[in-house]
């Protein structure tokens, strides 16, 4: 039978349409600036809701729809107005490595091919660029929410050696314990890994958002006397709220005398080592760290990486013996890890691709600019947040790369019920004309604007657009509260 036409395209077709569609990543990257940060797809949702198709359609007729329905509509985090959650832009090189990646196709659950290899390299890289041991056992995964959750399930079997064959002991039951500014990822990982919601401690946090040693303390006293087992503790390496890093190197002391596993949670700022490691002093004593590499190596959605300075931590929680995966030791299959073991994927795509040319591209000098610029940025919108107390009130001073902030205009007699709602009108205003994307949060049981920056395409006009832009917004929007 000869190969189907329809899905075997020849190779100079596949030239063509590759043409196109690179006319279209640079039309639209060249254009992220003039068009709407955030592409809300409101009326046009019929585009979406066509029935099945029964037969086929011309490759140049889908990428004019992807032209005109989906790349004027985007999330809108390569934008530099966008300033919400924690979502990088994308580096261009990164962009072409995904295609790469993608013709390859590989599988990388483990053999002795370049993909495995690269994924290697690339661990090691950033085990180095944090100042972890260059050969720490790592994975990539798909973001900070499966680092963490491959980290703390590392976490688990060392700390219950028996949990794979006899669950979670029930005396004494192991206590985890994680700021009250932890990452929800974090509950949820210690919900599904069977510790149960009850016995992870929350800690309250001091006037910088970083958590209390002295409640940490307490606490796990407290559950020693009841005949509870202390056995994890989360600190944090860049909350997602505010940029706030716990104090690792003391959280790290309280972990190593009471005989607990230290995890890190650095997927939003651990990469920021980078530039100013003096600020994360303790994150390398952890028995693990989970970073996002498409945070700060401003690499394409996926890709995380957990990082496990023991070795044989990962296998020892995840591999599971598979007939038609097991290789004899002189098979040509072998390469020398076998990722599969070391999470719960067994398919996984080339995330590493774009990580290890993203690496070679900038280099440790190339990213330290970068995420430096990311801090100064912070920086100077809290400084042009302060030139008007008058109207605006910070929240804390950046740690990292997010501002938190509200409009609070002084002398209109505005309760706190009514500033809360307030600024969320205002974020919702720039959210529905695509003119900035911010995120509220609550801190302390307040609302606030919060602006994460983590895109070099943001620029000194663009923080004062937005400074400028709450003041408008909020004096047009005082009197709907």
């Amino acid at each position: 039978m000869k190969p189907d036409p329809e899905f075997d395209l020849p190779a100079d077709e596949i030239r063509r349409l590759g043409r196109v569609a690179v006319d279209l990543v640079a039309d639209h990257v060249g254009g992220i600036a003039a068009g709407p940060v955030f592409g809300k797809i409101g009326p046009r949702a019929p585009w979406f809701d066509e029935p099945l198709p029964e037969t086929g359609c011309d490759p140049d007729a889908l990428l004019a729809r992807v032209r005109e329905q989906v790349m004027p509509f985007p999330f809108g985090n390569s934008h530099p107005r966008f300033f919400a959650f924690i979502n990088a832009t994308a580096d261009p090189v990164g962009i072409l490595a995904d295609l790469l990646a993608s013709a390859t196709n590989p599988n990388c659950w483990g053999g002795d091919h370049a993909a495995i290899h690269v994924e290697r390299q690339a661990l090691s890289w950033i085990s180095q660029l944090l100042g972890y041991p260059a050969d720490a056992e790592g994975v990539l995964t798909s973001g900070g929410s499966m680092a963490n959750f491959t980290a703390l399930g590392a976490a688990r079997r060392a700390v219950c050696p028996d949990v794979r064959d006899g669950g979670l002991p029930r005396d004494p039951r192991p206590v985890v314990y994680v700021s009250e500014q932890v990452h929800h990822c974090v509950d949820k990982s210690a919900d599904l890994l069977g510790f149960g919601r009850r016995f992870v401690r929350r800690i309250a946090t001091d006037a910088g958002f970083r958590m209390r040693v002295d409640a940490l303390e307490q606490a796990i006293a407290a559950d020693r006397a009841a005949g509870l087992r202390p056995a994890i503790v989360v600190g944090s390496a860049g909350t997602v709220n505010t940029g706030a890093i716990d104090p690792l190197d003391t959280i790290a002391d309280v972990a190593a005398r009471e005989g607990m596993w230290f995890h890190a949670d650095g997927a939003y700022g651990a990469l920021a080592a980078i530039a100013i490691p003096g600020a994360f002093a303790g994150l390398t004593r952890a028995d693990s760290i989970a970073a996002d590499p498409h945070k700060w190596l401003y690499v394409p959605y996926e890709a995380g990486a957990t990082l496990v300075r023991r070795k044989g931590g990962l296998t020892d929680a995840f591999a599971r013996p598979a007939e038609y995966l097991d290789q004899d030791p002189e098979s040509p299959l072998l390469g020398p890890v076998l990722f599969s073991e070391r999470g719960p994927e067994l398919s996984r795509r080339f995330r590493a691709l774009k990580v290890w040319l993203g690496i070679q591209r900038h280099g440790r000098a190339g990213y330290a600019r970068a995420i430096g610029a990311d801090l100064a940025r912070a920086r100077r919108l809290a400084e042009l947040v302060k030139e008007r107390p008058d109207a605006l009130e910070l929240a804390v001073e950046p740690t990292l790369s997010i501002v938190c902030f509200r409009y609070a205009p002084r002398g209109k007699g505005l309760d706190e019920a009514r500033l809360d709602r307030l600024n969320r009108r205002i974020a919702n205003r720039w959210i529905a004309d695509g003119s900035f994307f911010l995120a509220p949060t609550v801190l302390r049981g307040r609302s606030y604007l919060r602006a994460a920056i983590v895109n070099f395409r943001t620029s000194e006009q663009d923080l004062v657009a937005l400074r400028d832009a709450t003041l408008q917004a909020g004096a047009e929007l005082e009197k709907t509260v």
